[in-house]
């Protein structure tokens, strides 16, 4: 069991990410005591039963004091607004960090409220489903965590958030906040607007039984919490807006070469989509 980074864990939002944080946290022995708040009691009665937590609040004041990290799952609509509210019960040492997807904007303003003992944090390792009835507590094992400090970022602050994130098993990678919107929109954003519009276009089709695996795994993510999504596109729109583009400009090409039954440009798009999947690790 790794040694204690903090005394008192606060986990505020205790769902798939939350959730599974605190599992991990607790069995590893990262933190004395972890402790989540949530606006369902029963909701976090299930969370206390799945061993997620050690103990369950619905007030975020009761949440937060004492806390010396405390950890926003919210859906990013909600992350700044959460931290506006709590944010005057901290103790003068607490850090705060969060899980949203996009950064820059809630950086920014999280920033603002909280001076340099916030760092936003981004841990790649969500999925369709939702609900901490879904954590696990290797959720993180192995996973990309990236971590967006600035340059008024306490060093210790930074420090306690990449301990967290490495303590549960994940790759810590530190990136500028708006680079990190860019790269998620391409890697992230757009393949979840990408599958929404596949499910929309075959809609119609004669014979939706006759649905192949590719159709299966393209569309997987459109089975993701639509209000989560939404969210998450309108917060990093201009982003996603520019992902969008690129890829119709590329589907374009691609368009190009069948119609003119260019054979050789169609084998050459297949082969370099090859190299390049296999340099991604993938």
């Amino acid at each position: 069991m790794a040694k204690a980074i903090c005394d008192r864990l606060c986990i505020i939002g205790v769902g798939l990410i939350g959730g599974s944080l605190g599992m991990a946290v607790r069995r590893r022995g990262l933190a004395n005591r972890v402790v989540g708040v949530g606006r369902n009691a029963e909701r976090l009665q299930i969370a206390l039963q799945a061993g997620a937590i050690d103990d369950a609040t619905t007030s975020l004041q009761e949440g937060v004091t004492g806390a010396d990290l405390v950890v926003v799952c919210t859906p990013v609509g909600l992350i700044v607004p959460t931290i506006r509210l709590f944010h005057q019960w901290l103790s003068s040492e607490c850090v705060v960090t969060d899980v949203g997807s996009v950064k820059n904007t809630i950086v920014q303003q999280a920033t603002d409220l909280l001076g340099e003992r916030f760092v936003g944090g981004h841990p790649m390792a969500g999925s369709e489903q939702t609900g901490v009835h879904n954590a696990r507590a290797d959720l993180f094992e192995g996973t990309p965590w990236a971590l967006t400090p600035t340059e008024t970022t306490s060093p210790d602050a930074l420090q306690k958030v990449t301990a967290l994130a490495q303590g549960v098993g994940a790759q810590v990678i530190t990136a500028d906040p708006n680079e990190h919107d860019r790269a998620v929109a391409l890697t992230s954003h757009l393949p979840h607007a990408l599958a929404l519009a596949l499910v929309h276009v075959a809609e119609n089709t004669p014979y939706p039984q006759l649905i192949g695996g590719s159709f299966r795994d393209g569309t997987r993510v459109a089975a993701s919490s639509p209000e989560l999504w939404r969210d998450i596109f309108l917060h990093n729109r201009e982003h996603v807006l520019w992902a969008i583009d690129e890829f119709i400009g590329k589907l374009q090409e691609v368009r190009s070469a069948i119609a003119d039954e260019d054979a050789e440009t169609v084998q050459r798009l297949f082969t370099d989509a090859r190299l390049l999947r296999q340099a991604f690790g993938l």
